[in-house]
């Protein structure tokens, strides 16, 4: 099956969808618009004797127009403190450190250069972040602008720290899940640090696929303290190691809550604050980790509503989501690659959440849409499955196998998932194999088309229509042979059909190294470059930050980081450089 992707069984958007329900959707812009706004990462490990170090990744990407970073004086101020799991500060007057970078100048950072004489550490960290510039900015995409890597002999990984807005520091209680995978297949490591001065309470729960409560844990973590969760048979632990060694201690299948995948979910108690967490997510056999994280939202009640079905059959989609990560037995890079999608409802706004997946090519042709012919995979239940859609209750997951439906092969290109009601892109989680490594990544989906309009508003932009960056990547050969590689993943979501015509900008210590033009990506189209194949030129071993830009149609970029050495690969989603700008600016909600 093959056909354009304006084709008649295409999901329709209604006119009529629900607003971005988990977005604040702030229309004020700050009288005073300079301010300090946070970030968190939940779990930095520092262990020399198990071989685990962390790393922070800082981009400094505010700055106004297609080229700002190029003016003197444009920076970014960032403010880093860790504590130990007890909450214990560490650096003089509880600042580990302090540091001014140079816009678009990808700066590093040694974990064990911050901790002085705590050689052994394990804990969390929260960054402050401030932009100098001469049009005064705040931080406009507070995803991308600190990463925090963690690396052992053989495996590694990178994600964004996480956005602590202004107007979500507040004594209010919030709802913050994620799939989980399949517990046969991964051990789960649940982190959850406190960032704020004041106590949180709350619960850790474990939901099955169904939705039905596996285990509930309470949680008291003092100011500024961690705490890590086992989710196979949800018991508190305090091994930070586990997540990133094979022991040999095995841990059975009877002692699981589950074999199979499921929700976590955290909720604080109202008038507490909230707290912030990664899932460490390790193969049950190997020392091969991932790391990802869940999203805030405000609790509601769920409403009553009628499945999104028009009086012809047709999909009606409050909202697409995308992923540009889709690989069925793909070699690219030496390598052979395969995807597995997870999806989770969370708490709909609605009883059930409606997803209608489809998939398209290099070209923007849909090779695979939901029919009588070509069903859903059979790895989701089929009490999930109603009028050739995913329909999930509250608090229910699934798990996509790619391999179980009717896909090319081999095969690269794009996810489109139409969603009803409006829900989060963070619920949806991408998993990436290798199976020539046996290695994996977990990462998640990028926002609608909705959100994409927004972010292209605000005048500091100057009118570029596509403006992604994504950081942690590196090319680099030894002896010859390439030991770091990146697949660079482009997808145009562009609902007017404007074929994309976009530049690759690669950053690094010193700032621009180079700029590649990537040629035309069709509408709807995804395509997958290798860096290596790319350069013209020698760029040497640097640490990069890659910046995709475009003025005419809307693009995403999601990266996926290949060693060679360890034989292993990490995942970097990407983000809009003005993602936060307009929802999160230096005012809080009154």
């Amino acid at each position: 099956m093959k056909a354009g992707a304006a084709g008649a069984l295409l999901p329709i958007l209604d006119p009529n969808r629900n607003s971005d329900a988990f977005g604040q959707n702030n229309e004020t812009v700050s009288s005073h618009p300079i301010c300090w706004l946070d970030v968190c990462a939940p779990f930095v490990v520092e262990d020399p004797d198990a071989g685990v170090h962390s790393e922070i990744y800082l981009t400094s990407d505010t700055f106004s127009g297609k080229s700002g970073y190029q003016e003197a004086g444009v920076a970014t101020e960032y403010e880093i403190y860790l504590y130990d799991a007890q909450g214990k500060p560490i650096g003089p007057e509880g600042l580990a450190k302090r540091l001014t970078v140079p816009a678009m100048h990808t700066t590093f950072l040694k974990a064990s250069d911050l901790l002085g004489e705590s050689k052994k550490f394990w804990g969390g960290m929260k960054i402050r972040i401030r932009p100098q510039s001469h049009e005064p900015m705040y931080a406009s995409d507070l995803f991308s602008s600190a990463f925090l890597r963690w690396h052992t002999e053989n495996s590694f990984d990178n994600v964004h720290a996480n956005p602590d807005p202004l107007q979500w520091q507040r004594p209010d209680s919030f709802f913050y899940s994620m799939p989980f995978p399949s517990l046969e297949r991964y051990q789960c490591t649940f982190s959850l640090f406190n960032p704020n001065a004041q106590t949180s309470l709350g619960k850790i729960t474990l939901y099955d696929q169904r939705g039905s409560t596996l285990r509930e844990i309470p949680y008291e973590l003092s100011p500024h303290a961690s705490l890590l969760l086992d989710v196979r048979d949800g018991q508190m632990t305090d091994d930070a190691r586990a997540p990133f060694i094979f022991q040999r201690k095995a841990h059975h299948a009877g002692q699981s809550l589950t074999a199979k995948g499921g929700t976590l979910a955290v909720t604080n108690v109202q008038g507490t604050t909230k707290s912030f967490g990664y899932l460490l997510i390790k193969g049950a056999n190997t020392s091969r980790f991932s790391v990802e994280h869940p999203i805030h939202q405000p609790p509601f009640r769920p409403t009553a509503a009628p499945p999104p079905i028009d009086k012809d059959g047709a999909f009606k989609a409050k909202n697409i989501l995308y992923t540009p990560l889709v690989f069925n037995s793909r070699q690219i890079g030496g390598v052979t690659l395969q995807s597995r999608f997870h999806f989770s409802s969370g708490a709909p706004i609605e009883e059930s959440l409606w997803l209608k997946p489809f998939i398209t090519d290099a070209d923007g042709n849909i090779v695979w849409q939901v029919t009588k012919d070509t069903p859903l995979p059979a790895s989701i239940l089929p009490q999930q499955i109603e009028l050739q859609a995913i329909k999930l209750g509250g608090l229910q997951s699934c798990i996509f196998e790619s391999t179980e439906i009717a896909l090319p092969r081999p095969f690269s290109g794009g996810l489109f998932l139409a969603v009803a009601p409006t829900t989060n892109h963070t619920l949806m989680k991408v998993e990436v194999l290798v199976k020539e490594w046996n290695a994996h990544a977990f990462t998640h989906f990028r926002p609608g088309l909705q959100s994409a309009r927004a972010y292209q508003k605000p005048k500091q932009r100057d009118a570029l229509v596509t403006d992604y960056v994504t950081s942690g990547a590196r090319y680099e050969a030894q002896a010859g042979r390439i030991a770091r590689n990146e697949i660079i993943a482009v997808i145009n979501i562009d609902d007017k059909r404007v074929a994309g015509n976009p530049t690759l900008e690669i950053f690094g210590l010193g700032g621009l190294i180079t700029r590649i033009n990537l040629g035309t990506v069709p509408s709807f189209a995804c395509r997958h470059y290798l860096l290596s194949e790319l350069l013209s030129e020698r760029i040497g071993p640097h640490d990069l930050t890659l910046r995709l830009v475009d003025e005419s149609a809307t693009l995403l970029m999601s990266v996926v980081h290949l060693d060679y050495i360890r034989r292993d690969l990490a995942m970097d989603h990407g983000s809009d450089r003005f993602s936060t700008y307009v929802d999160y600016p230096c005012e809080a909600v009154k």
